[in-house]
């Protein structure tokens, strides 16, 4: 059976040659099923391998026509074929299809990710120069751009953490402790949806700040240290 998740490895992906897609032609392509072809999808996904899920959706459309996904594609093919679009540079239809069809929670943050960087790309290519976003650039291009509901829980996120998370930790940070172990950090983490890394600088950014908040407000140290205090790593 096919994977349930875009990013659950699939455990049959070695049987269908996925070597030979680049010189599938349009009869043996028909020769897939749903199944078969769902698994292709996810498993480019997870490599991002742009190129040929390009390819692969190009014969989709030439075997079954160019609203093939919108008549019986999966879930996991819609997400592949975002994917696509963006590699392809098709923004246009990339934040339409986003922007129009409902996905499951459980895509969201793949499809925020690719909405973003489509975001930064386009800028990027409008650019004479052709050079890349800073990181304040590209800061300042999130602010300015809202993601649809579509594949955004309305829910705010600030260095990787959402409020509600964020709100979490501070309650027990207050009512259990302020140097959780590692079974209560990997609770924390199942809660949360954080890494453990990022549990761990939470507590220690949220420790510092509380002893800077106790000493003279007007120490530098404490200032420089409370400035930084949100400082985490983030996602990979």
């Amino acid at each position: 059976p096919p994977p349930s998740h875009i990013l659950t490895p699939p455990s049959i992906i070695c049987l269908l040659r996925l070597s030979s897609l680049g010189a599938m032609s349009s009869s043996s392509f028909g020769g897939y099923d749903m199944n078969q072809m769902e698994v292709i999808c996810t498993s480019l996904f997870q490599t991002r391998d742009g190129e040929r899920l390009v390819r692969f959706f190009d014969q989709v459309e030439s075997v079954y026509g160019v609203n093939s996904l919108e008549r019986f594609g999966s879930e996991p093919m819609v997400v592949a074929y975002a994917y696509a679009l963006f590699h392809s540079n098709n923004f246009t239809k990339l934040y339409n299809l986003l922007s129009t069809r409902n996905f499951d929670k459980k895509y969201f943050d793949d499809l925020t990710k690719i909405w973003y960087e489509a975001k930064y790309k386009e800028a990027q290519l409008n650019r004479k120069s052709g050079e890349e976003l800073t990181a304040v650039e590209r800061h300042r291009l999130r602010k300015r751009t809202e993601l649809p509901s579509t594949i955004w829980d309305g829910e705010k996120t600030v260095y990787s953490f959402k409020d509600s998370s964020r709100r979490y930790l501070r309650k027990f940070f207050k009512e259990v402790t302020r140097k959780p172990n590692q079974e209560q950090r990997k609770e924390l983490s199942r809660v949360t949806g954080l890494k453990l890394i990022q549990i761990s600088n939470w507590f220690k950014n949220r420790r510092q700040r509380h002893k800077c908040d106790l000493s003279d407000s007007s120490s530098s140290s404490c200032n420089q240290s409370s400035q930084y205090s949100n400082l985490v790593v983030p996602f990979h």
